[in-house]
């Protein structure tokens, strides 16, 4: 662009642009030079362009000084990027020199049982057809390594998972989709077929979980815990709250087991070989949130006002149950995601593992969410709005679907990215794939703080600069299901949200001719 030159009184300003805009400088030389010209006395004839010219020269200084502005927010935010950047290399760098984690060391010490030609031999040996088999006999547990439990009880129990493949060419030996391990289940990779588990040993403790304040449901739950100890004679658990409540009612239920402290609850699933859910949906999510690592095949009998995850009905427990612990049964493994917040320097809160979503949204704040959205090292975008659900497929039917996100079936491996208002029309919501990390930053140029609240609860405040990172949990929750998992899905769109409910045709309108 040329050079213009402005002459007033004597006074002249240069201004050179190359491109955009090269320096901030010379706006005060402008402001002063516009000001001189709008002050010389009126010419006859050149007033009005004069005028349009000052305003113009006006607007000109007021986008320069805003550019100037934008340029010194941008150093600032990236400077600050940069110190985060470092210190969560240099944190990463610590974890690496640390070693490999509790999880990590469990699947080298299985590698290498398998390894030992014994082992291989028998691994052989029990793979059936369309098989995933344990590979390995559970070993003894200690006299002092669950002190509630029964002197009696030295195993848990033993099963292994099956593909239900119509065709005996399908995907035969799936050693790398689901694997067994000490009576745990966890997914290297995600399953895309029916899996139904057969045990191998019979189950012998069994944890019941309750819905509070309900009468039903204590009623139900003392009858249940009578019948599993006598005809089924199993050892149960039940939270500290139901068994002071079942010994109000009678000294019968003594033999009740619970725990006592957090250290007890993280080893349940030590001991514990299946898990009975007496409620809705929240209580099944209660459930899952006492296993922070593997979880017990899950039975949720429906006693809440929802029941997308609880297929089974109470008035026939007995029936169900023995199903069940006879076997086999179909089982739904659904997804967790494993969440942390990252606050300053070194602060790291974590891990919380969510079965249905963890919500991103601006609280009591008057002012719209502004987060920004990374997928591994890809910008996603920026939400503007009232906030963000990252959602499992298990919690599509939750909040996500009430924000306008699509059903999926919980078993699709994925993670649902939906916005809540967003101030955009074309932000439409997006399925990621099971492998991507998701890290949600507030700016440190937010107006206002934003609140992260996990399957509902557990809400924590997000500062300017806080973030929130989440990806996929290594460990699923089982859920048995009625008939399986497509068919449990389906009716529970259809019972719970009369999905796609209207009344048929009739036919006395116009026909065809």
């Amino acid at each position: 662009m040329k050079r213009a030159n402005v002459n007033s009184k004597g006074n002249t300003n240069n201004l050179e642009q190359e491109n955009g805009v090269k320096e901030f400088l010379p706006v005060a030389n402008l402001e002063k030079a516009v000001k001189e010209i709008v002050e010389q006395p009126n010419v006859d004839g050149i007033e009005d362009p004069l005028v349009e010219f000052s305003e113009a020269m006006r607007t000109v200084g007021k986008v320069l000084r805003q550019a100037a502005e934008a340029k010194a927010a941008a150093k600032a935010e990236a400077t600050e990027w940069k110190r985060k950047y470092e210190l969560e290399r240099e944190r990463n760098r610590e974890l690496e020199c640390k070693g490999p984690t509790f999880s990590e060391q469990k699947i080298e010490d299985s590698t290498q049982n398998l390894k030992n030609p014994e082992i291989a031999e028998n691994s052989q040996k029990c793979c059936g057809e369309n098989g995933i088999c344990s590979h390995e006999v559970l070993r003894d547990r200690g006299p002092d390594s669950y002190p509630n439990v029964h002197s009696k009880l030295t195993r848990k129990a033993s099963f292994k998972l099956q593909w239900c493949s119509k065709s005996k060419k399908d995907d035969q030996h799936k050693h790398d989709i689901v694997s067994f391990e000490k009576g745990n289940i966890t997914t290297a990779e995600r399953s895309s077929k029916q899996i139904s588990l057969k045990w191998e040993t019979p189950p012998q403790t069994v944890l019941i979980l309750t819905k509070p304040n309900s009468t039903s449901v204590k009623i139900l739950c003392a009858e249940m815990v009578r019948w599993l100890k006598e005809k089924r004679n199993m050892n149960i658990f039940v939270e500290p709250r139901v068994r002071n409540e079942l010994l109000a009612e009678s000294s019968y239920y003594s033999f009740a087991q619970s725990w006592k402290d957090d250290k007890e609850i993280w080893r349940l699933h030590e001991v514990v070989d299946l898990v009975v859910t007496l409620g809705g949906d929240g209580t099944v999510l209660w459930a899952a949130s006492k296993f922070k690592g593997p979880v017990p095949p899950i039975v949720p009998f429906s006693l809440g006002s929802l029941g997308f995850m609880t297929p089974f009905y109470s008035e026939r427990y007995k029936e169900c149950l023995k199903s069940i612990l006879e076997g086999p049964i179909s089982i739904t493994l659904r997804h967790r995601l494993q969440c942390h917040v990252v606050r300053g320097e070194n602060e790291n809160e974590g891990p919380i593992l969510v079965l249905n979503e963890v919500t991103i949204d601006r609280g009591i704040s008057s002012f719209l969410t502004n987060l920004e959205c990374y997928s591994d090292n890809s910008f996603v975008t920026t939400v503007q709005g009232d906030g963000l659900i990252l959602s499992t497929t298990s919690g599509s039917t939750a909040y996500s679907l009430a924000a306008g996100g699509s059903m999926v079936h919980p078993q699709v491996p994925g993670i649902l990215f939906t916005p809540i208002c967003p101030h955009s029309l074309s932000f439409r919501p997006l399925i990621l794939p099971e492998h991507v990390t998701l890290r949600v930053q507030v700016p440190v140029n937010s107006r206002g703080n934003a609140w992260a609240s996990f399957d509902g609860k557990d809400r924590k405040q997000l500062a300017p600069g806080d973030a929130l990172v989440c990806s996929m949990a290594a460990w699923p929750v089982p859920t048995a299901c009625r008939g399986d998992s497509t068919s449990d899905f389906l009716h529970s769109i259809h019972d719970g949200l009369h999905w796609n409910l209207r009344r048929t045709q009739s036919f006395d309108g116009p026909r065809d001719l």
